[in-house]
């Protein structure tokens, strides 16, 4: 209790390091299988959260949680396994999005929302194929547009309070984001073009 600020420091470092470590052993040296390494993960992020509830600070959730983004981000061998990657992404937003229900906490959602549309999109950009990753690419999406919708949304909703510009912003840049790549994706598969109007009216309904 003396050293409460070290303490949490350590903690966010050792997280970081654990999933490095899993991500590592999965995906560059096939060390352990696949389930094994989701699970580790999941656990880890429950202890995250624990961890930073229960200190009441930011920077175990920013270094334990953002920090995790970087694993990939920089150590990419062109492995090609972008569903383990985004599905890592995921139970990582998952994580701060329970975070979410208790914590206010811009500067983590401002990072981790960056960090995973940019990722999706460097991927889009430079990897995407639509005969092998149309599917992978709408569902991913669709679930980190939920995830961050959720995870704007939840605290203001739950404490009554008031949106501020801010707020506003993120909520229009998250929707943005995800009818622009949407849109991109759709329009560029024959049957997709088809479905423009339709994926249109959903978000038309969703933000109504």
């Amino acid at each position: 209790k003396k050293y409460e600020s070290y303490s949490a420091v350590l903690v966010s470092g050792a997280i970081a390091i654990m999933y490095f470590i899993t991500y590592s052993a999965y995906s560059f040296y096939d060390l352990i299988p696949q389930t094994m390494a989701f699970l580790l993960m999941v656990v880890f992020t429950g202890f995250t959260v624990v961890a930073a509830l229960n200190y009441n600070r930011q920077v175990i959730a920013h270094i334990g949680l953002v920090g995790a983004y970087a694993v990939p981000f920089l150590l990419s061998e062109d492995s090609g396994k972008v569903a383990v990657l985004f599905s890592y992404m995921a139970i990582i937003n998952i994580g701060i999005l329970v975070i979410a229900f208790r914590k206010y906490w811009k500067p983590l959602y401002y990072s981790s929302f960056g960090l995973t549309w940019l990722m999706y999109f460097s991927w889009y950009v430079s990897k995407y194929q639509t005969s092998e990753h149309l599917g992978l690419a709408l569902t991913f999406l669709s679930i980190f547009f939920i995830t961050f919708y959720l995870m704007f949304l939840v605290f203001k909703l739950l404490q009554k309070e008031k949106f501020e510009i801010a707020d506003v912003l993120l909520l229009l840049a998250n929707s943005f984001i995800f009818y622009g790549i949407g849109y991109a994706i759709l329009s560029g598969h024959p049957t997709g073009k088809q479905l423009l109007g339709l994926f249109t009216l959903c978000n038309a309904i969703i933000h109504f």
